[in-house]
């Protein structure tokens, strides 16, 4: 029992790093740091200057030791060369972390930055929160995560067709009034894209409400409705 509390307690912040610690540091800071937290970072397997680099890290390991001596680090090393084994690297960190998974989006070489990218998204609903530091105003800020990877049932496209040509969202009776389908139908529907991650319901009164998601919207953008030919 003790070592389940422990896994959903615990967090493992999962970051890139470069030569500036400050992407790391900021964002490790802004949730505070408890005894059981560890911070995996990520370098490419060779560097052209692995003094600055050791540097950095020694400067996030400092600091890490000042606040909370009992936070772990772990320095995990990400083929730069080959972007899908890069990318595969990546997801099999994700997959490993226990407890709480924190990605930050930001710091650290581009040729590892973005296989992380790829794999967050790729494991969307297994983050729980992902930051980002800001260079522009220094500020650490969460990022919604689309999910992406989810299915659509064919069956479904026209509602949600329907409710992305909506202004802001649209209530299931409304939606059943607009199509030939049975109010049954476009409720199944609608718990079938919600479960999928592509739209966003919430009650008003006893009214099922619903609009497009963050993921919904790429979604359209990015794939053809079944009927659509090319």
């Amino acid at each position: 029992m003790s070592n389940q509390l422990v896994l959903k307690t615990m967090r493992t912040y999962i970051s890139p790093i470069g030569y500036n610690p400050t992407s790391v540091t900021r964002v490790l800071l802004s949730r505070g740091l408890e005894t059981d937290d560890i911070a995996v970072l990520l370098r490419p397997k060779t560097d052209t200057n692995d003094d600055r680099a050791q540097e950095a890290i020694t400067d996030v390991e400092r600091m890490l030791n000042e606040i909370q001596p009992e936070v772990s680090t772990a320095i995990e090393r990400i083929p730069h060369d080959d972007f899908p084994a890069a990318v595969l690297a990546c997801s099999d960190i994700i997959r490993a972390a226990n407890g709480t998974v924190i990605a930050n989006l930001s710091g650290g070489a581009r040729d590892i930055f973005l296989p992380f990218t790829v794999a967050v998204l790729t494991h969307a609903s297994s983050i729980d929160t992902a930051l980002a530091f800001s260079d522009i105003d220094g500020k650490v800020r969460e990022r919604e995560l689309p999910v992406l990877t989810a299915d659509i049932p064919n069956s479904t496209w026209d509602t949600l067709v329907l409710i992305a040509n909506v202004d802001n969202s649209i209530s299931i009776p409304e939606i059943t009034k607009q199509t030939q389908h049975a109010k049954s139908t476009i409720t199944r529907h609608v718990n079938q894209l919600d479960e999928s991650g592509v739209v966003e319901t919430w009650q008003k009164g006893k009214t099922k409400h619903v609009g497009l998601s963050f993921a919904g919207r790429l979604r359209l953008r990015a794939q053809h409705t079944p009927d659509e030919t090319d």
